[in-house]
């Protein structure tokens, strides 16, 4: 009898030692970090008060989406993304994150990529959307754009959402203004997020900006106008890359000695200054005849993806990667980060037509081909093969990747953290 008294002592005191072990709270964060978004938010955010404390914190909230920011840089396994669609020939638009790791590629249009989770625009906006056009994303928040001149902003993990109120412009000639650029930014000094709006001044040279500051603006407010310049491109959409949000246009300015001559430019727009500068585009850069550019991110760094035919109808892909903190017109600012050559892709996407690109990673890159059907065009970067194709179903259909995050449009991190600056 006491030696089954000494050992239940003996286990109770073994207990309460292990009880007693804590495990740095730096610790917890670091691992906390390398665990997936969607495990944080639906399940490990329950084991105990101080893990659900600090996945809900802002400062681990961006530390987690800038870690996984820099591994898309290599892994087109680190994105998902939001697709905007039409169901049944109504306006209510069904919104569903894509696994696309959960299963091979579809090969046919009619096979839909295994969703996540699924829900309608009208459920969480609370009102009837119009047509939407995508723009693009930061630190795990979408953006897209409606028809009613409303810009709307989403978290697809946490349903977190924004609508601004509609924008208004002043009319100066008979014809009214075009919708030249629109972005989505985040400022690194406020924390806050802002939506950018070009609109070009009907048919004087003159493109006038408006700003909209996520949370804190009750109404659009306008900037000083770009005098001189019309855009020979509509409804161009931002790349977000630390700080500043880029638009790549074909522009041309005003009519002198009777000609105007159309040049390729950078607009660049300081998401704190809040200031608009125009960066011609180096001739080295492959932005010369038989050539079509566009710009993306690549792992938080501003890239320029440009295409061209090559032989036996191949198609011919260059990429290059800016160093942002230096002068951009430049071609020592400029690096060739990879080449492709796609065999007989020359088929699949005609380079004068529509076209984007929606990712550039390591491995992979997404094209969206916007023509006599609009599809995303999966592209093996090591090999050049084309994996797949995804058809988009309607014309009104949209696709934003993004990197999932638990950021809120409240969190005010510390300001010795440096956030993630794209996504």
């Amino acid at each position: 009898m006491i030696r089954m008294e000494e050992m239940q002592v003996a286990r109770t005191r073994k207990k309460q030692h292990v009880n007693n072990i804590s495990i740095p709270k730096e610790v917890v964060v670091e691992i906390l970090r390398r665990v997936p978004c969607e495990e944080l938010f639906e399940t490990l955010k329950k084991v105990c008060m101080q893990w659900c404390s600090i996945i809900y914190s802002g400062s681990f909230a961006y530390s987690h989406v800038e870690c996984g920011i820099l591994k898309s840089s290599s892994f087109f396994s680190q994105y998902e993304a939001v697709v905007f669609d039409q169901i049944d020939n109504t306006r209510s638009i069904s919104v569903s994150a894509l696994e696309w790791q959960s299963r091979p590629f579809p090969n046919y249009p009619d096979e839909d990529l295994e969703t996540k989770y699924m829900y309608t625009i009208d459920d969480v906006l609370q009102f009837q959307v119009p047509r939407m056009i995508t723009v693009n994303s930061v630190n795990g928040f979408v953006c897209f754009w409606s028809r009613n001149a409303r810009v709307h902003v989403l978290n697809p993990l946490t349903e977190e959402h924004f609508t601004t109120p509609p924008y208004t412009y002043e009319i100066r000639s008979v014809t009214p203004p075009c919708l030249a650029a629109i972005g989505f930014g985040f400022c690194q000094l406020s924390y806050e997020y802002k939506v950018v709006v070009l609109q070009e001044d009907g048919e004087g040279f003159e493109i006038k900006p408006l700003v909209f500051t996520v949370g804190t603006d009750r109404s659009w407010r306008s900037l000083k106008a770009i005098p001189d310049i019309k855009f020979d491109t509509r409804f161009e959409k931002g790349v977000y890359v630390n700080g500043v949000l880029y638009w790549y246009m074909d522009s041309c300015t005003r009519p002198r000695c009777g000609s105007n001559e159309i040049i390729t430019s950078l607009i660049c727009f300081n998401v704190s200054k809040e200031e608009v500068v125009t960066t011609m585009v180096p001739a080295e850069l492959d932005i010369r005849e038989g050539y079509e550019s566009r710009i993306a991110q690549k792992g938080g760094n501003l890239c320029l993806v440009s295409l061209s035919y090559g032989p036996i109808c191949s198609l011919l892909i260059k990429v290059y990667i800016a160093d942002t903190s230096t002068d951009l017109s430049s071609f020592s600012s400029w690096k060739n980060e990879f080449n492709v050559t796609a065999p007989n892709m020359a088929y699949n996407i005609s380079i004068k037509n529509a076209w984007s690109v929606s990712i550039v990673t390591d491995d992979m890159l997404v094209i969206r081909r916007m023509f006599t059907m609009d599809h995303l065009i999966f592209i093996d970067v090591p090999t050049g093969m084309m994996l797949s194709s995804y058809y988009l179903k309607s014309t009104s259909a949209g696709f934003i990747p993004y990197v999932p995050s638990l950021v809120s449009l409240s969190h005010r991190p510390p300001p010795l953290l440096n956030p993630s600056v794209t996504s």
